[in-house]
Order: structure tokens, then C-alpha cells, then sequence
């Protein structure tokens, strides 16, 4: 009975919260850096400092005061490890470079006073990956990964000389893929049963939209305001399992299910002051807010085999796991400089404030997020119709001591360390 009762409470723990599954570099959640290498330089003051093609990710409206057709290439590379311990084991997630990549385009529409936009970009997710044979090994997916691939077309307008406007559509297409052991020693009885795994795999698409306004009531000074809507993706695939025992049958389960899930990602409002304090040295601050609270629940659906995923005693043993995440909303808060040393060159700094909306009952190793502030330094190298960005982030993360967590496998120390490495080549003609 015990092994019996061991089961069962395997696939609660095996999805709590992972649906999310993130690799914590930038807190907020399951959110990426910001895309581009002059965005990230100067994070903290992104909304009209940011300038080139990428604006398009932050800001649409100032895509209106862009003159030549643009195009660029930006890349991500993340650096970053959880180190997690309790009083009886400790672990450290593996694999720890991650590459998020993004495309950018803007092109004036002749004789008009619009410029029309496209991006391709990464705005959420990345992946966990931890020892198979570790701290987790039947009470969470030894690895987890989220892509999240957002096309963005764009249209930007100069109003007037002082204010400037921008529409776009969200088109996200995102991915799924949790690997957890399983043990199938606890469903036969037989302690011989080699244990196998369990994938949970699927795709889904979503629409939202975003819009941007920029406004200079004077030389030295600017604002804007930014808003993009949530987004809901449903998730379509399989569940499958390997070394699948005759024994499971018993119980209606297959080596292989659909597997349904919904993630609503978050609206974001986003509002941005500049000021010129010279002709070559500019500093803005924004201030974010982020509706994580819409994600309060998350319902997994393995369908012929959701009885492997319930606790004894639940009402519909046959239904969709339904998991408590309870986020909160968070507010992050930040400083950009850029200082034109030359014609030429651009150096670029910035520091952000990001608050987890995660709370300490619904945390998971999947997504072990912590407050943090983030510091960045970047140069911008111009010649021609070529330019090249550079950037460095590193993030200073609080520690996270868990006592009271809806699984209590969970309770432990969570300390995580990274750093952001951002490059970007653009072209204009």
C-alpha cells in the first residue's frame, strides 16, 4: 500500500508549477532579457532610449522616427546555475549556457509618415535542467523547457513633431517538453520493475497586441507609455511512456495520452521618462508593471492516464490535474544612460529592479525564482550603413529559504548566480 500511495502522489509533485518551466535569469517570472544588445546595455531605460530596429520589442512608436529600411540580428547567451540544498541532500542544475536568438526589420513606407515593422523574437522561457539521478529525481522533470517564439508585426506613425505612435499584433507560438523518471516499481508492486520516463509534450499558439506612445513636449525631455495585452496559448500534444508495465493497465493507463495545458502569459504596462542632460549624455527611467496573477492555476491533462497523476482521495481521479500557483503581480524598476563618446561609438549602461512574482508555497525547481537587481554595461560601434552592439549583465539574486511549500520535497535553500552576454549586428540601406 505504501509503495501504492507513493505513486499516486508522484504526479502531483512531478507537475506542480512545472508548467513553467524557466531557467530563473531574469525574475518575472518566465520572462527573457530584453531583446537586443542596445536595450539590454541600458535595461533599465529601454522604452525610448532604444533606438534601432529592436525598438520594436519595447517600444513600437519610436519606430516612426527611424528613416532608413533596417534590419538586424541579435543574440542572448545566458549563463546560469541553481544550487539548491536541505538538510538531507543538495543538487545544481546542469546545462548551464543557454542561446536566445532574434530577428528585427522596419522599413519607411514612401510618401507617408509610416514606418511598417516586423520582429521574430524570444520573449519568454528558456529551460531547467537537472541531475537525472538528483534531488529530484521522482518529485520534479529532471528537465523542462519552454520556447516561446513571438512574430510581431508592426506599424509606427509620427503624429506630430512632438508625438509619436505605435500598434502591433503578438502571434506566439510556444512549445512544451517536461522528461520526469518514473517509477514504475511502485505501480507493479515489484521492486525489480526498472523505472522509466514520462514526456510530456505540446504546442499551442495565441494572439494578443501592444501599443506604444512617445511624446517630446521639449528637447530635453521625453516620455512614453507602452502596453501589451495578455496572451492565452492552449497546449496540444502527447504524454508518453517508456518501460510501460503490463500492471498499469489495470488502472485505463496507455504508454501513450493526449496531453492538454493552458498558460495565459502576462499584460505588461510599461511607463518611461527621458532626459537629455547634454547633447551626448541621456538617462531615462522606466517603471513596469507585470499581471502575473492571472496565472493563479494551472490544469494538466494526460487524458486516459490523469489517474497517474492524482493524489488518493481526489473528487475526479479521471480529470485534469488542477495545480495551485497563486503568482502576484510584480513592478520592476529601472535606470539606462547612453553617452555618445564619438559619432561613432555609444557606451551604455543600466541597472533593473525585478521582483519574482512567485510565492513561497508554489515555488518549484523548475522555475526557483528570487528577486534580484540587474547591472549592465554596453557600447554601440557605428560606421557606415553597419553597426555592432555589445552588452554585459550581471545579476544580483537573493537567496530563497523554503519552508512552507505545497510540497514539501520542495523546502530547501535556492541560490542561483547568472550572467547575460547580448550582441547585436544591424544593417541599414
Amino acid at each position: 500500500m505504501k509503495l501504492h500511495d507513493r505513486y499516486m502522489r508522484l504526479g502531483i509533485m512531478m507537475t506542480s508549477g512545472v508548467l513553467l518551466a524557466a531557467v530563473p535569469v531574469w525574475a518575472n517570472g518566465f520572462r527573457n532579457p530584453p531583446e537586443g544588445a542596445a536595450a539590454f546595455g541600458h535595461n533599465g531605460g529601454k522604452l525610448i532610449l532604444t533606438e534601432d530596429a529592436s525598438t520594436i520589442s519595447h517600444n513600437p512608436a519610436n519606430a516612426a522616427a527611424i528613416t532608413n529600411n533596417q534590419v538586424m540580428v541579435a543574440a542572448t547567451v545566458i549563463d546560469t546555475e541553481t544550487k539548491y540544498s536541505s538538510p538531507m541532500v543538495s543538487d545544481s542544475t546542469e546545462d548551464s549556457i543557454k542561446l536566445l536568438p532574434n530577428v528585427f526589420a522596419v522599413m519607411p513606407i514612401e510618401d507617408t509618415r509610416y514606418v511598417a515593422g516586423i520582429s521574430l523574437t524570444t520573449p519568454f522561457g528558456q529551460s531547467t535542467v537537472w541531475d537525472k539521478d538528483g534531488a529530484f529525481r521522482y518529485t520534479a522533470p529532471y528537465r523542462a523547457e519552454m520556447t516561446v517564439v513571438n512574430v510581431n508585426p508592426t506599424l509606427a506613425a509620427k503624429v506630430t513633431d512632438q508625438l509619436s505612435v505605435g500598434v502591433g499584433a503578438d502571434v506566439y507560438w510556444s512549445q512544451l517538453d517536461l522528461k520526469q523518471v518514473f517509477p514504475w516499481s511502485a505501480v507493479t508492486g515489484n521492486r525489480m520493475s526498472p523505472d522509466g520516463t514520462v514526456q510530456m509534450k505540446g504546442e499551442g499558439q495565441g494572439v494578443g497586441g501592444n501599443v506604444g506612445l512617445t511624446y517630446r513636449p521639449a528637447p530635453r525631455h521625453a516620455f512614453a507609455l507602452t502596453y501589451r495585452t495578455p496572451v492565452k496559448v492552449d497546449y496540444e500534444g502527447d504524454t508518453t511512456f517508456s518501460e510501460f508495465p503490463a500492471g498499469a493497465q489495470a488502472m485505463g493507463a496507455s504508454p501513450s495520452s493526449d496531453f492538454d495545458a493552458s498558460i495565459e502569459f502576462p499584460a505588461v504596462a510599461a511607463l518611461g521618462y527621458m532626459f537629455k542632460l547634454s547633447d551626448t549624455v541621456r538617462i531615462e527611467a522606466d517603471v513596469e508593471w507585470i499581471e502575473f496573477s492571472r496565472y493563479d492555476e494551472v490544469a494538466l491533462d494526460a487524458g486516459n492516464n490523469n489517474a497517474l497523476l492524482h493524489r488518493p482521495g481526489d473528487p475526479n481521479p479521471t480529470g485534469p490535474v488542477v495545480l495551485r500557483q497563486d503568482w502576484k503581480d510584480t513592478w520592476t524598476y529601472g535606470l539606462g544612460a547612453d553617452w555618445d563618446v564619438t559619432r561613432e561609438v555609444t557606451l551604455r549602461a543600466g541597472y533593473i529592479y525585478l521582483q519574482s512574482p512567485v510565492p513561497d508555497e508554489t515555488l518549484a525547481p523548475t522555475l526557483a525564482d528570487a528577486d534580484r537587481s540587474v547591472v549592465s554595461i554596453g557600447a554601440g560601434f557605428h560606421s557606415g550603413p553597419q553597426s555592432i552592439d555589445l552588452a554585459y549583465g550581471l545579476s544580483i539574486i537573493d537567496s530563497r529559504e523554503i519552508d512552507n511549500n505545497q510540497n514539501p520535497a520542495y523546502n530547501g535553500k535556492y541560490e542561483t548566480r547568472s550572467q547575460i552576454v547580448s550582441v547585436s549586428y544591424g544593417y541599414s540601406f
